[in-house]
């Protein structure tokens, strides 16, 4: 039987960043935080989905994928009803609409939004900063940039695990699948699916 510890329950250390100040979005502050630098420049792409609005800048989002991340939220959902609480790990969260979703409607407990490209990072902070920070001296996100195998081998050598991972790739998602089920908890769930919509329906088996 794994032994939960609050070491175990709580983020990395290397995640504490920064505080993004909450503010909603609206037309005159869809602004990139550049990581390298002090400059500011515009998103475009404003983007409405379940009631939550998001940007989504230059990353690859599929309007039409929706319903698979109605499906995500609604398993997240349902886990946290018959658990004391609700970790989530998107490990390729692209712009954060999905993490936005964990938080605001299956109202997870903590979201790690990692995506591989540092480019997005602006675009991230301001999606997600809807949502505040803290929760009293809980920490409900977090956002980092490593390559997905990579972020779930250093949760699962940190022993860190997750309720609930969201791996949504391009491609086959069969290389990812032994690094999530490691960071993921006894009894965890792991949500597989495939935004380009192709590789893992068998559309593209040389993929």
């Amino acid at each position: 039987m794994l032994s939960l510890s609050s070491k175990t329950l709580s983020p990395f250390p290397s995640w504490s960043l920064p505080e993004p100040q909450p503010k909603p979005l609206s037309s005159s502050n869809y602004h990139r935080f550049s990581p390298s630098s002090n400059t500011v420049s515009h998103f475009s792409g404003l983007q409405t989905e379940r009631g939550l609005q998001f940007e989504v800048g230059n990353s690859f989002f599929r309007h039409e994928s929706f319903t698979g991340r109605d499906l995500g939220v609604l398993a997240a959902a349902l886990y946290k009803r018959s658990k004391p609480e609700l970790r989530v790990l998107d490990a390729m969260c692209g712009c954060g609409v999905r993490s936005l979703r964990y938080l605001a409607e299956a109202e997870a407990d903590f979201v790690l939004a990692n995506d591989g490209n540092d480019e997005n990072r602006g675009l991230i902070l301001l999606n997600l900063s809807q949502i505040p920070r803290f929760s009293g001296d809980n920490k409900r996100w977090a956002v980092t940039h490593f390559d997905a195998n990579r972020i779930m081998t250093d949760c699962y050598l940190q022993r860190d695990f997750f309720d609930f991972i969201d791996v949504d790739s391009f491609g086959s998602d069969s290389t990812f699948l032994r690094s999530a089920f490691n960071a993921l908890k006894l009894d965890g769930l792991v949500y597989v699916t495939s935004t380009d919509g192709y590789s893992a329906g068998g559309h593209r088996p040389h993929k």
